[in-house]
Order: C-alpha cells, then structure tokens, then sequence
C-alpha cells in the first residue's frame, strides 16, 4: 500500500469512527442533560472536540512529523469527522498567534457571516425544489 492510499485509509477509517462518536456523544449528553430544546449535543461535541484537538496536536506536535499518519488520523480523520469546530478554533487560534487579533477576529466573522448566510440561501433553494 503507498503512502497516499494508506493516508486516504487511515482518514476514512478514522473519520467514520469520529462521525459515530460524535452522534453518541451528541445523545448522551442531550439524554444527560435532559435538554431538547437547546443544542447541548452540538455544544458539548464542539468544546470536547476542540480539547481533544487541542491535546493531540500539542502532543503529535513534538512526537511525529508534520506528514505523520497519526496526525492524519486523530486531527483529519478523527477530529475532522468528530467537529469541524475543532479545525475552525484551532485556525483563529493560529491566526491570532501567527498574523494577530485584526486576522483571527476576521476569520470569525467571515465563517458566521458567510457561513450563515449560505445556510439560509441554501433553505431558500431547498423549498422552491
């Protein structure tokens, strides 16, 4: 198996088991909570997700190369199937480290602006369908 399959692989393999957890997780904590009318299943997969992002970068960070499967793994397969969120913080992070506040404040914006209103026009086109 070549280095790109084996990437592809470890991602689908990772991402389906990150796509389950997140939809047991989500009903766990709606069940534990006890609340369905606020999305405390979405709020609990994306604080969870972004910790668990957050630790397995910061460890891979200085114990496997940048190209490593494990990181393609936990952060792309895994977190990236688990939330998306966890990408979108650790990118405002980034960018607030590396480019400053003025970028990262941009980025949040942009995601809800553009984010949101696609969303809606995407409604919109889905009932005339």
């Amino acid at each position: 198996m070549n280095s790109l399959t084996l990437r592809i692989v470890v991602v689908a393999v990772s991402g389906a088991f990150g796509a389950l957890t997140r939809w047991g997780v989500s009903h766990v904590a709606i069940a534990w909570f006890g609340l369905t009318w606020w999305p405390v299943g979405t709020l609990t997969v994306n604080v969870l997700g972004c910790f668990v992002f957050g630790a397995a970068y910061e460890w891979m960070r200085h114990t496997h190369a940048a190209d490593s499967p494990w990181r393609a793994l936990w952060l792309t397969g895994f977190c990236g199937a688990f939330t998306t969120f966890s990408t979108f913080a650790f990118d405002v992070v980034e960018l607030h480290t590396t480019r400053g506040l003025a970028w990262a404040a941009l980025n949040v914006a942009l995601h809800l602006a553009l984010g949101i209103g696609a969303l809606v026009v995407g409604m919109v086109l889905g009932r005339a369908w």
